[in-house]
């Protein structure tokens, strides 16, 4: 309990000592009060420097104080309790942090959209879709705005590589794979998008043709002349590009009522996934363009065998093979 100073010099000390006691907010008195103002103190007292726990102050001598085992905040040294803390920075003697989920609304695109804006230098936080099939945010606090980097969903979702039956899939490419492999790609079993999974897709029961590694860019072109494996299919029966071999020649193949698909740049033509573009010297010092299937697991240049005339560069992307010279 609070003791007040005792009262004394008649009836008008009374008065003067009841309008300089009153009760703070939670029933416990502040000292002498009545000189300091009837407003609330202007800062707290903590029990010892860098503690999080404040204690009122009391009113001595008309002015506020902090009382007996207590210390003016101020009054210590700059620092925050405890350790430094993860996405905070320490200001005076507080922590401000950042949250390491990023704010709703963020802009990956305009660092100066208002919601980009950021208070601790160096934090970082992530946000976006927890879908593999959803963009993601990776966020830098630079200068006082959210620089962020987007991660593009898994190239699975659209068929760009080898998905697995119940891995996530978008929906912007229904079916995914063939029935039967062909040099074009992409060489792994059929799939269509399920409600947002990819499922076997049902294939006829037929026998598929051999394989060969290379087919010609421009399927058109090759209409007429000769082939190597009977039976062998190249082309795209979506694009109506498809073309197989008859007899020892190319024949225009079946065409299929479905999207196209654009592959990879290849001189005149385009390559599909899973394949690369190849150039050689061909006849009279000019170069041929083929479309090769990648290695199993071969993304890079640094995987592919090559001649000692040979070079390879990342071109979109994909490998790309040139010559060093012909002639």
């Amino acid at each position: 309990m609070h003791k007040t100073l005792p009262c004394v010099l008649g009836a008008l000390a009374l008065v003067a000592c009841a309008e300089t006691h009153r009760m703070d907010a939670d029933g416990g008195p502040f000292a002498d009060a009545g000189p300091c103002g009837l407003a609330p103190p202007p800062f707290g007292c903590v029990t010892a420097c860098g503690s999080d726990g404040l204690v009122p102050p009391v009113c001595l001598g008309g002015v506020w104080q902090c009382g007996a085992g207590t210390i003016d905040p101020t009054t210590c040294a700059p620092g925050c309790p405890g350790p430094a803390r993860p996405n905070c920075v320490c200001v005076g003697s507080s922590w401000r942090c950042e949250e390491p989920i990023c704010p709703d609304g963020i802009n990956p695109w305009d660092p100066m959209d208002p919601a980009s804006v950021c208070r601790v230098e160096g934090a970082t936080c992530t946000g976006g879709s927890t879908d593999s099939c959803g963009p993601g945010l990776f966020c830098t606090c630079t200068s006082g705005r959210w620089d962020c980097a987007v991660a593009h969903p898994d190239p699975a979702c659209w068929c760009e590589r080898e998905p697995s039956v119940g891995s996530r899939c978008n929906g912007s490419v229904p079916t995914c794979g063939q029935c039967c492999p062909t040099a074009d790609g992409p060489n792994w079993p059929a799939l269509e998008c399920v409600d947002g999974v990819w499922q076997p897709a049902a294939c006829p029961e037929i026998v598929c043709p051999p394989v060969y590694e290379e087919c010609p860019v421009v399927t058109g072109a090759a209409v007429g002349r000769a082939c190597p494996i009977e039976g062998q299919s190249c082309g795209d029966a979506c694009c109506g590009t498809a073309i197989f071999c008859d007899a020892g020649r190319w024949n225009r193949g079946p065409e299929a009522d479905c999207a196209c698909h654009p592959g990879v740049r290849c001189g005149a033509g385009e390559c599909r996934a899973g394949q690369y573009c190849r150039e050689q010297c061909g006849p009279d010092d000019g170069i041929e363009h083929r479309c090769v299937a990648l290695p199993a697991d071969c993304t890079s240049c640094a995987c592919l065998p090559l001649e000692p005339w040979q070079r390879c560069e990342m071109v979109g992307g994909v490998p790309h093979v040139q010559p060093t010279g012909c002639g």
